[in-house]
């Protein structure tokens, strides 16, 4: 399993709002594409109330939508918290697949059920100096992420305090200042509710 570090905070303007901001600052898009996930959970492990448990036990299908490709993968992705359930450590596992159908069809027939879909529209950002991808999750919520690895530039941000001063340095406004916001967690509780 790849480990990685990564933050992600929610933004608290909207999108056009954040494009404006950030082009101000010297920003430019490097890539955009769509990200389609399909949480998909054993109907037994469903009977947990703890969402981060939860979604633990969920393995995604994946759809990476970009202008000229579309690839297709089975994701894993583990996650440890610590006491303020901020992230201490984050890995993933991806499997190549040829369909998403067939993939979710093997799944449902070893008692697995979909759980939540995301889908997510991803505008990767940089200045030359630093790199973060911005995210509309369904059409609802703003959020930035920010790797260890940048793909345009040649950084690698050694620490999550690191990461953390990018967004103070540009002052990007964001909700709470927490930097482990939980995407996904947030979409389970919206659907569930």
């Amino acid at each position: 399993m790849k480990f990685e570090k990564e933050i992600t905070v929610e933004v608290d303007v909207t999108l056009n709002e954040l494009k404006l901001f950030l082009e101000n600052k010297g920003f430019k898009i490097k890539e955009e594409y769509d990200l389609n996930d399909i949480y998909m959970i054993n109907k037994n492990d469903k009977v947990c109330n703890n969402y981060l448990e939860l979604l633990k036990k969920c393995v995604l299908i994946r759809n990476i939508i970009e202008e000229k490709t579309n690839k297709k993968k089975l994701t894993y992705k583990y996650k440890e918290y610590d006491s303020n359930q901020d992230i201490i450590r984050q890995g993933k596992i991806d499997c190549c697949i040829d369909s998403i159908e067939k993939a979710k069809e093997l799944f449902e027939a070893l008692n697995f059920e979909e759980l939540i879909s995301i889908r997510d529209h991803m505008l990767v950002y940089s200045n030359g100096i630093d790199e973060f991808v911005v995210q509309s999750v369904n059409n609802k919520h703003i959020y930035i992420e920010i790797e260890e690895k940048c793909n345009y530039i040649e950084k690698f941000y050694q620490t999550i305090d690191e990461m953390k001063e990018v967004i103070k340095k540009y002052n990007i406004p964001i909700k709470d200042e927490n930097y482990f916001v939980k995407k996904a967690e947030i979409e389970l509780k919206e659907t569930l509710q």
